[in-house]
This record gives structure tokens, C-alpha cells and sequence, in this order.
């Protein structure tokens, strides 16, 4: 087998993982490191499909001479380099030089050149050439020694070509390239080509003739506008072609007998592979060469930790008194629990850490040390991992299980959670755990153990030093106050609400259930009869199938896998055709069906109640998300979400169910917060204020106001807080684009300071990289300041929607810990059971509706003062849907 030698476009390879991966990623100075991902990605896809003996990689430096020669405008009119790209480039030549892959540059001329010359060169020597690059161009060089490898659309996959491919794939030979993109030109890089030659007419002149010559010396059979073309555009035409040559001749240093793949050491990727915490990236590097990443550790002291007696001597006297360790040091504590084991069983291990020592503890010792390190988390610094996950395993949420601790302990409760502090710090992370925030914030790999005891021991160690770090970090970033006044009350509230839970009318579900069938059942009957034949409904495939072959409609777009026929294409071809409209309403009722008609019954605990967990870590704007079951995810506004709504029933008899929802709270904290004076004006005379919003915007006395004209007035509201443009409130009230325009336009004329504040949190943004509602939540939006117009456009519109969205967060966060302490002490017997978004939901007893709808209304709409009132508006029924 010859030597197979692959040479990489590199940057063909950086501009289209650059544009590929979303730029969220970073090293630890703050530069951009999306690009290198993909590059990476691409890569070691590469090497997995294609097993090369040697790896080069080419890159550009400085500009084409050879073509700005022959073509002055040669890509003159492409835009310069981003920043965020740019700055990339030395990072990836860094990483190629730790796997030991030589960088070829060769100043005046293109990659294509350098690899069109390392593969004249391999041939030369027997050896086999794999071009790696996005770059049709490059196609010319496909030969029984040399084939083309081609990025497809994102970063994924890789296609190969030799000659009979490329012919496939373009209708020419790969001599013939040269000729077929002399002919088409390319607007891309200013290259003028023959007018009206395009893919089809150039392969179709070639196969015909040959050559560019043969096309030139046959011009008396052709005829029209084509022979016109052709005529007046002859010297374009070869002159394209001249630059579209690739050039196999460079001079340059390279011994590609010595190159080889993989030849570096694991000591050398590790270090590159770190510095830009490409962690994933790095297995697979070290997999090639069946190493192990060289890590640095973080020192921590563990292995000589206590077990048996002496582990349970050890947290005693630090839980009781703090007397092992010193009094400022911090409890660190991390448990391990089998999934098959019970509660008291001998499943559950505990690690305990000082600076002094560390200690594990098992079965039942390990739980009531558990239980006491709860306890006593007021009095003596403790640092876990998930407070809320801590709470659950001594305050179990299944009331069919014992609780270890009482509820007023749960709630005296004062753990230091540093996953929640890491998310107050960067709610855009993704992983939260003590081996991810030892990589970023102690600066090295947590040390390895040989158990699991040994790994939890490791775990509560890192623990304790997390805890320091991450409250100094929080202090220095001025977010201590969201952590300590807003996420950390919370997590006992939560706890609390989990253990509650939420009761189902099993029956009532049950006929909705059947009944719901009955509804499929007849539409599937009604598809079947507009499409004129039986098909699967749920196959996407045969949906595809049905709309664009049998029955003719235009497709919309496509994917890999075929036509799409995803939600938003139905909705558009529901225009013109009943049937897409059908099959996407049977979408939406088998989806609803089997998300929750029939989920929920099975997901009740031991006591019959739906127990769903409440995440303070997911979102990024500080909101709570559920899930198992996912109550948020219920429609609101549909018929059939109030039907899901209505086996939502109180916890027991002689209970209703109550709801206390903020009205309009993201409006009302766009007024305060921009201060616009007719905005604050519309919300302080208690008018309507879509109506009042439609007479500003539209200037007609409020009186006049058509419900149409207020309908449009609430869309453009809501879609100014949430930074929506003209085109998404185009899509919203189904107008034109000029009209959605014009309403936005006529909306800041009528509240000037709306514009000049939203002006103003995105300038804010850009300076500072990051967003913040008014109690200093922050959101780091690093993508703000990139050149990538519509990337950039998102991100504007994430800090615009921020300070609101932020804000209510943390004012429903804050009421509900207020709330929660009032209620235990005034109302024991009314119970929180769930929250969604800006909506409270309660089990009441029948005879405190009154004073507990007046408690709920007092703290909800007095918890923060704002220019404007908050106003929240509380109902009651027999079940959620009366009540909401």
C-alpha cells in the first residue's frame, strides 16, 4: 500500500467551522475559540474515515499576488476577516504544531496552491494525496493518486472524490475544471466568467466540446443569447480560467518521506489541548496514539482519608463543634448513592473534608451524617454539591417515604451550593459539576481515584476549595447578593414545593385520553381520504412522500435525509392545501397525547402525586425550569392545553386550587426600567394598556381602539420586550414586512425612551459583554461584539430581552421565598405545589381562599418597588384550569 498523504486547506477548513459553531466558546483570557472547535471536529472526523499515514496543513499568508496580477479585482470585494476568526488562526497552528502536523505558508500564493503542489509532489514519490478543503476548485486535481475531500454543510461530515466523483458531481472532468469555473466565473471572489454561463450550460458546453478552446473554435453551432455571451466575453473567459489554474510548482522546504501521522506525544497535546480547554477534543487526539492525558492536578490532600470509627469520630466533632478543624475553614461534603438501594440501605456513601483531614462514611452513618450536616449547615460553613439534591436525600420528595429532618430544619437550612454559585457566575455554562469548575476555576484536573469512595473523597475535597473560590469570584464580579438574597433562599423552597407536589384526577385523565384517541382516530381517517391512499402519518418520510409527489406541492426545503415537512414548512403549506394543516394538528394531539395524557399517570411516586424538580441551573436568564414531568411545557393558550389543565386538582378535599399570576410583569418592568414617561403613564392610570399602546401608536382616541388594532398593539409590546424585529412581527401578524416596520417605528415614536434604553443595554453589552436585570443577574453574551451580522443581531437581542425577562425571574424567585415563610407560619395548611414562569400554584383550603388570595397579593405585588405597580392578578377553582 502506498503512503497515503493528507494535505488540509486550513483556511477553508477555519472559515467554515467558524460560521458552523455558534461563538460561545472561549479560552480562559476571553479569545474565541469556536472556530478551533470546528476545525478539531472536522478533523478527527476526517482521520476517522480516512486513516492518513501523514498529515500537512496549508494556510494562506498575505495576499494572492500571482492572481491579483492577471485579475486586479480578485477577491477585492470580500469583506476583511473577523476579528473573533482572526485571532484564532494562532491558536490552531498552535495545536497542529503539538501533533507534530507540519504548517506550510507560502507568502503570495493560496492553499489550493500548496496543496496542488504537495500532491504533484507525492505523486512523484508513489504516494497516495487526500486534499482536504471546502473549495471546489480544488476538484482539478483529482487523479488515481489524488482525491478530493470535501466538507459537507456543518462540520460533521466528509465526502470523498476521484475522478469518476467529481465527474459525478459537476459534469466535467477534473481537467476540465479549470474551463468549467473559467466559464461560470465566481462572485465570490470577483472573478467575471461568461454571463448566463452557469453549472448546467459550462458542463454541458465541455462535454460537448471539450475545452474552452474547442467551445471558441465551434462558436458557429451555437446560437442567441448564449453565442452572444460567449463572443463578447472571450477574454474573460480564458483570463478566469487562468486564475482558476492551481499552481503544482511552489518552492518550499517539506520532506514528505519524514511526515507522519500520528507522531506526537501525549505530554505535548495535552498541554496545547488544555490551554484552550478542549477537553473532548484531547481524548480523541490521545486515543490515536493510545495515551493518556498528562493532567495538571489540583493539590488536594486525600488519600490518607479516615474510614469506619474513626471516619465517624472524625465528622462528628468537626459537625458538632467545629473543634477538627479551624474556625474559618469550610465543611466540604459529597454523598454517593446507588439507584438500586433504599433510603436506610448500605447504598449511600458520604465524604467528609477539612483542611485537616478527610473521611468516609457509610450506609446508616453516612446518613445521619447526612441529616446533621443539614442541621447544623447554619452554624458551621458546609459546602455541597446541589443543596437542593442534598435536601431531597433527607426530606425525600415522595411523602410515602420518612423525612430525616423536620420542615422547619429544611428551612434553617444554610448549605453552600457550588453549582448554584457557579451558575450565578455563568449561567451559559452547560456543566456544573465540581470536575468541570476545578478545570475553570482551581485551575487543573481533579486527581484520579482508583473507587468510588476514593472519587467522592476527591469529590468533597475540591468541594471545600470550590466554595473559597467561588465566593470570592462572585464578590469580585458583584453577584454575591443574587446568590445569597435570590438562588440560595430558594433552594429549601424548592425542596419543599418537590415533597408537596401535585395531585391528578387519574380518571378525568383517563376520559380525556380516550376521548383524544377518538380525535386522532378521525383524523387519520380524514388524511387518509384527502391524500387518497393509507400511509404512516407519524413517518416524516411518508408525510414527504404524500405532500410533494402524490398530491404535487412545492417543497419548501430540504434536509439531509430528504423534504423537510417540520412544522413551520406545514404551516406555510396549510396555505395552499387543507391536508398539511391536518397532519400538523394530528402532530401536535399525538404529541400532547403521549407527553402528558399518557406519561402522567405513570409518573406519579409512591404517594400518587406527580413529584416534578424544579432546575435553578438550566436557563440562562435566571428563570426555573421543571421537569419530570415538565409542567411548562403545557400549552397555554389552547383548548387543549385547558383540558391537561383540568386534571390538575387541589391535594385533598375541601382544598381549591388556587393561581396568582403577575400581569404583564416583563411590560411593567420595561417602563420602570426605561423610564419612558408615557409608558409609565399607561400602566399608573390603570387604563388598558394594550389599548393605551394602540392609541399612542396608531393615534386614535382609546375609545376608537378596535379589538384588531389592540390585538397588533400587544404584539408589537411583547415582541419590543422580547427584541423581536420587524421581520419576526412580520411572521407574528401575518403583514408585510414594511408594515411590521412601520409599527415598530411608530411604537418608539410614541415611547422615545424605550428606544433610547434598549439602545442603551446593548451598547452596555457590547462594552461590558454581558447583560443585567435590575438586581444584577448577569448573562455574558461574548457573541455580541462578532462581525457575523445575524449572530450578531441575536445576541442584541438576547441583552435587550434580559433585564426583563432577568428581572421577573428574580421578582417571582423572591416572592416565593416570602411568600413560602408566610404561608408556613400564617397558613399551614395552603401549600405551594408548582411554578411556571410569573404564575404561583396552590392547594388552598376552601375556608382561607380569602386571606390567603390577599397574603399572595400582598407579597407578590409589594417585593420589589417599582415605578409602576405590580399587579397580580389570583383566582381559584375546583382545578388549574378554573383557576388560571
Amino acid at each position: 500500500m502506498p503512503k497515503k498523504i493528507a494535505v488540509i486547506d486550513g483556511n477553508s477548513l477555519m472559515h467554515r467551522a467558524y460560521h458552523a459553531v455558534p461563538p460561545t466558546m472561549n479560552a480562559p483570557d476571553g479569545t474565541p475559540t469556536n472556530a478551533v472547535f470546528g476545525f478539531l471536529s472536522m478533523f478527527f472526523k476526517f482521520i476517522e474515515v480516512a486513516a492518513p499515514d501523514a498529515v500537512v496543513c496549508a494556510f494562506d499568508v498575505g495576499k494572492p499576488k500571482f492572481r491579483i496580477e492577471a485579475l486586479e479585482q480578485y477577491k477585492a470585494q470580500r469583506p476583511p476577516m473577523d476579528d473573533e476568526l482572526r485571532v484564532q488562526f494562532p491558536l490552531v497552528e498552535e495545536i497542529l504544531e503539538s501533533m507534530n502536523i507540519p504548517v506550510v505558508k507560502v507568502p503570495g500564493w493560496e492553499g489550493d496552491d500548496i496543496l496542488g503542489t504537495i500532491s504533484a509532489r507525492a505523486d512523484a514519490l508513489g504516494y497516495d494525496s487526500l486534499l482536504v478543503t471546502g473549495d471546489k476548485d480544488a476538484c482539478q486535481l483529482a487523479s488515481e493518486h489524488t482525491h478530493i475531500v470535501n466538507t459537507k454543510k456543518g462540520i460533521s461530515d466528509v465526502v470523498i472524490y476521484d475522478p469518476a466523483g467529481v465527474q459525478e458531481k459537476y459534469g466535467v472532468t477534473p481537467e476540465q475544471i479549470p474551463d468549467y469555473l473559467g466559464f461560470m466565473g465566481d462572485s465570490a471572489d470577483n472573478i467575471p466568467g461568461v454571463p448566463g454561463i452557469g453549472p448546467k450550460s459550462a458542463s454541458k458546453l465541455l462535454q460537448q466540446f471539450g475545452s474552452m478552446e474547442g467551445v471558441y473554435e465551434n462558436l458557429d453551432k451555437l446560437k442567441g443569447k448564449q453565442l452572444e455571451n460567449l463572443t463578447n466575453n472571450r477574454d474573460a473567459a480564458f483570463l478566469s480560467r487562468d486564475v482558476a489554474i492551481i499552481k503544482r510548482d511552489l518552492d518550499f522546504e517539506l520532506d514528505l518521506d519524514a511526515v507522519s501521522f500520528p507522531s506526537y506525544t501525549a505530554e505535548s497535546v495535552s498541554e496545547a489541548f488544555d490551554k484552550l480547554r478542549l477537553k473532548a477534543h484531547l481524548g480523541k487526539a490521545l486515543a490515536l496514539i493510545g495515551g493518556q492525558a498528562v493532567q495538571h492536578n489540583v493539590e488536594i490532600p486525600w488519600r490518607d482519608y479516615l474510614t469506619g470509627d474513626d471516619a465517624k469520630v472524625f465528622a462528628d466533632e468537626v459537625l458538632d463543634d467545629g473543634v477538627a478543624h479551624d474556625a474559618d475553614d469550610v465543611v466540604g461534603i459529597a454523598f454517593l448513592k446507588s439507584d438500586q438501594g433504599s433510603i436506610f440501605g448500605d447504598d449511600l456513601m458520604l465524604a467528609v473534608s477539612t483542611a485537616k483531614a478527610c473521611a468516609l462514611l457509610e450506609g446508616s452513618q453516612a446518613q445521619a451524617m447526612l441529616s446533621h450536616a443539614v442541621l447544623v449547615s447554619g452554624v458551621i460553613p458546609v459546602a455541597v454539591y446541589d443543596a437542593k439534591a442534598v435536601a431531597g436525600e433527607v426530606y425525600p420528595a415522595d411523602t410515602a417515604e420518612e423525612k430525616l429532618i423536620h420542615t422547619h430544619d429544611l428551612f434553617d437550612m444554610k448549605l453552600f451550593d457550588v453549582s448554584l454559585a457557579a451558575y450565578v457566575l455563568d449561567s451559559s455554562a452547560r456543566d456544573y459539576t465540581p470536575a468541570h469548575l476545578a478545570e475553570r476555576y482551581l485551575g487543573g484536573a481533579l486527581p484520579q481515584g482508583s473507587s468510588d469512595a476514593d472519587e467522592l473523597v476527591i469529590q468533597a475535597a475540591a468541594i471545600r476549595l470550590l466554595s473559597g473560590e467561588l465566593s470570592k469570584r462572585m464578590e469580585e464580579d458583584c453577584v454575591y447578593d443574587v446568590y445569597s438574597d435570590i438562588d440560595a433562599p430558594l433552594v429549601p423552597v424548592l425542596a419543599h414545593m418537590e415533597r408537596v407536589g401535585a395531585a391528578i384526577d387519574v380518571d378525568h385523565l383517563r376520559a380525556l385520553g380516550e376521548k383524544t384517541q377518538g380525535d386522532l382516530d378521525a383524523l387519520v381517517a380524514q388524511i387518509y381520504e384527502l391524500a387518497g391512499e393509507e400511509f404512516n402519518v407519524d413517518s416524516p418520510k411518508q408525510v414527504g412522500h404524500i405532500l410533494f409527489e402524490v398530491i404535487g406541492l412545492k417543497p419548501k426545503k430540504k434536509t439531509s435525509r430528504g423534504y423537510s415537512t417540520d412544522a413551520k414548512v406545514l404551516s406555510e403549506l396549510a396555505n395552499e392545501h387543507e391536508l398539511p394543516g391536518l397532519i400538523l394538528k394530528y402532530r401536535e394531539l399525538a404529541k400532547i397525547k403521549g407527553t402528558y395524557i399518557d406519561a402522567l399517570p405513570k409518573m406519579r411516586r409512591g404517594d400518587g402525586r406527580l413529584h416534578t424538580s424544579f432546575n435553578q441551573t438550566v436557563t440562562t436568564t435566571g428563570r426555573l425550569s421543571s421537569s419530570d414531568p415538565n409542567l411548562q411545557n403545557i400549552p397555554v393558550r389552547t383548548a387543549f392545553g385547558r383540558h391537561i389543565r383540568e386534571c390538575f386538582v387541589p391535594l385533598t378535599e375541601g382544598h381549591v386550587f388556587m393561581s396568582a399570576d403577575y400581569s404583564q410583569i416583563e411590560l411593567r418592568l420595561l417602563a420602570h426600567l426605561s423610564g419612558d414617561e408615557h409608558l409609565v403613564a399607561a400602566f399608573n392610570s390603570g387604563a388598558d394598556f394594550h389599548a393605551a399602546t394602540a392609541s399612542h401608536v396608531f393615534g386614535v382616541p382609546i375609545e376608537e381602539v378596535t379589538p384588531e388594532l389592540r390585538s397588533r398593539a400587544k404584539a408589537v409590546n411583547f415582541g419590543i420586550v422580547y427584541g423581536q424585529q420587524a421581520y419576526g412581527l412580520s411572521q407574528t401578524l401575518k403583514v408585510s414586512f414594511a408594515e411590521a416596520q412601520q409599527m415598530i417605528d411608530q411604537y418608539f415614536e410614541a415611547y422615545p425612551g424605550v428606544r433610547s434604553y434598549l439602545d442603551g443595554v446593548v451598547e452596555f453589552a457590547r462594552e461590558h459583554g454581558y447583560a443585567q436585570t435590575m438586581f444584577g443577574r448577569k448573562r455574558h453574551i461574548p457573541e455580541i461584539n462578532v462581525r457575523n451580522a445575524q449572530q450578531r443581531s441575536f445576541a442584541e437581542r438576547r441583552a435587550m430581552n434580559h433585564p426583563m425577562q432577568g428581572s421577573a425571574a428574580d421578582i417571582i424567585k423572591l416572592a416565593m421565598v416570602q411568600a413560602e415563610n408566610r404561608l408556613r407560619h400564617e397558613f399551614p395548611n395552603a401549600k405551594l405545589m408548582i411554578q411556571v414562569h410569573d404564575e404561583l400554584d396552590l392547594s388552598v383550603p376552601a375556608d382561607q381562599v380569602e386571606p390567603v388570595s390577599e397574603l399572595l397579593r400582598e407579597v407578590m405585588e409589594n417585593v420589589v418597588e417599582l415605578s409602576v405597580p405590580l399587579i397580580v392578578d389570583v383566582q381559584s377553582g375546583e382545578n388549574w384550569a378554573q383557576a388560571h
